[in-house]
């Protein structure tokens, strides 16, 4: 397996020594995400069947493609819009992003297993893209939250996508341990599972196999993920001091920038180079 080595220590203690901050809200990341996409692939006739593309102006060289998996309890009233300032920090650095939407509880189709079908589709779509914008054959799944365990079970070996790597930001890697909380977010984890109960050993991340290259990151603040869920077997674990659940995708904060980091050390042998305009 392929390990980070790094300049990740030093960051980390960085991050440790740094003043401490309060964690990044839902409203002030949604208030950050208002990139608009270069444009738009339809995978299926379902309205949330879509990706939003975000390509690095004037590149000369294909950039890698980091496919993007939104957060959100599995539930369709958080959509790919918060994910937008995430795209457009990423984009600025070089990468080429695609978000997926996809059809969640309370959409027809939503839940086990058409959730996890329609992120196969959506890789499938890219995979395939011919346009040049991006470098089909350097794909890096990154999920958030529940997009982070969706993104660990599309990368099991037996799908065949071509994933080179997944990085999981505050992922629920557990997802039966999870559905036995009590908040909201683990209610509907609970619900998620009720959608096929008796799959529940398939949509569990931890009692499958995976890719063999995972990073997990979560900040120590994080109220919504806990540090459980990076309990997982083989993967790279990244802590964060005085991070919230958030600011891993929000552009403005520094635990965003260890991530710019993470994903330019899997992509180390890609320099951007973008003409001057």
């Amino acid at each position: 397996m392929r390990r980070i080595h790094i300049f990740l220590f030093s960051w980390l203690l960085l991050f440790a020594s740094s003043a401490a901050a309060e964690p990044v809200t839902f409203q002030a990341l949604l208030e950050r995400s208002t990139a608009s996409p270069d444009s738009m692939v339809r995978y299926g006739g379902e309205e949330p069947q879509f990706i939003e593309l975000y390509i690095p102006a004037a590149a000369n060289t294909p950039p890698p493609l980091i496919v993007y998996l939104h957060g959100g309890c599995w539930l369709n009233s958080f959509a790919v819009d918060h994910a937008r300032g995430f795209a457009e920090g990423v984009r600025n650095a070089g990468f080429a992003v695609a978000l997926v939407e996809y059809r969640r509880l309370d959409d027809e189709g939503g839940g086990w297993p058409g959730t996890l079908n329609d992120i196969e589709r959506a890789i499938e779509a890219l995979a395939g893209n011919q346009s040049g914008d991006y470098n089909a054959e350097q794909i890096t799944l990154v999920g958030h939250s529940a997009g982070g365990h969706l993104a660990l079970l599309a990368s099991q070996p037996e799908r065949n996508l071509p994933i080179s790597a997944v990085v999981g930001l505050a992922a629920i890697t557990d997802i039966a341990a999870y559905a036995a909380g009590e908040s909201g977010c683990q209610q509907s984890a609970a619900r998620f599972i009720a959608s096929s109960p008796s799959d529940v050993e398939a949509m569990n991340p931890v009692a499958n196999e995976r890719h063999a290259e995972v990073i997990l990151l979560r900040g120590e603040n994080d109220t919504i993920v806990g540090r459980e869920q990076l309990q997982l077997d083989n993967a790279q674990v990244i802590h964060i001091e005085e991070a919230g659940h958030f600011d891993v995708i929000h552009l403005g904060a520094p635990a965003f920038s260890l991530v710019l980091r993470v994903l330019q050390q899997l992509h180390s042998e890609y320099t951007p180079i973008v003409s001057e305009e």
